[in-house]
């Protein structure tokens, strides 16, 4: 596997407690956090504009926006995820969790 050289290893608990180390590409973390900021600000500017009673088809119009962002972080998310850690978990035979990501993906996509 190929690693970025500023690459971090991280290791988490899931909820089932299996516990296993993978790398995430800091630069592509930044992209993914600085986006979660971005519509953070803009779900709050939605919030104010219904505070405000602006037009009702306005506020949705803008909050189609922000699920249309919020799609976007988790696509990224994603492929972050797959391009490392699951390359280390079939790299180190990690089932468990490739299985927590068929359950990560089938949540996402309901």
């Amino acid at each position: 596997m190929k690693q970025e050289k500023d690459a971090r290893v991280r290791t988490h608990m899931h909820e089932h407690a299996h516990r296993h180390s993978h790398t995430h590409n800091p630069e592509e973390i930044r992209k993914i956090l600085n986006r979660f900021s971005r519509s953070i600000g803009h779900l709050e500017s939605v919030r104010k504009m219904v505070e405000r009673g602006e037009d009702c088809s306005d506020v949705l119009i803008q909050l189609a926006a922000v699920r249309g962002e919020i799609n976007r972080i988790s696509q990224l998310l994603l492929k972050e995820h797959l391009n490392h850690c699951i390359v280390d978990a079939i790299e180190t035979n990690d089932l468990e969790a490739l299985d927590h990501i068929n359950e990560a993906i089938d949540k996402l996509l309901k």
